[in-house]
């Protein structure tokens, strides 16, 4: 008789059937996913009269810098000017966006004064540019 105490073994966790099921699994996900298909419907779209919309127009960039000096499309105006100059672009089409560049050190009443300009003349899309912070 042996009588001799063995050294406790490790209690061991079975990987390999645990795999084999991730591997079933993800190859059920994967076969399940590609005969996932959206709806194709059949259609045949109408007919316009007018021809589809052109090239969409360019935005009139305005620049503001600290100081308060506005340039159009980098010409530079005084800022008495800037509401006839924007009614004039505006006559010749009121749907136009500005793109509005103002310096970061710029106060907010020169802002002001071109947003005021702006809706003088009728032009309400106005965006703002800004720097990406990456």
């Amino acid at each position: 008789m042996n009588l001799r105490r063995r050294g406790m073994e490790e209690p061991e966790i079975n990987v390999i059937s645990m795999v084999d099921i991730v591997l079933v699994l993800l190859l059920f996900f994967m076969v399940t996913t590609s005969f996932v298909h959206q709806s194709h419907l059949s259609m045949e779209l109408p007919k316009a009269d007018q021809a589809p919309a052109g090239e969409p127009k360019t935005p009139i960039t305005i620049d503001l810098n600290a100081a308060g000096q506005v340039s159009i499309g980098g010409q530079a105006i005084p800022m008495g000017d800037l509401a006839g100059r924007l009614k004039a672009m505006a006559a010749r089409d009121p749907q136009r966006v500005i793109v509005l560049r103002a310096d970061k050190n710029a106060t907010q009443q020169y802002v002001i004064d071109v947003l005021d300009a702006a809706q003088a003349a009728g032009l309400n899309r106005i965006s703002f540019a800004t720097l990406s912070s990456h």
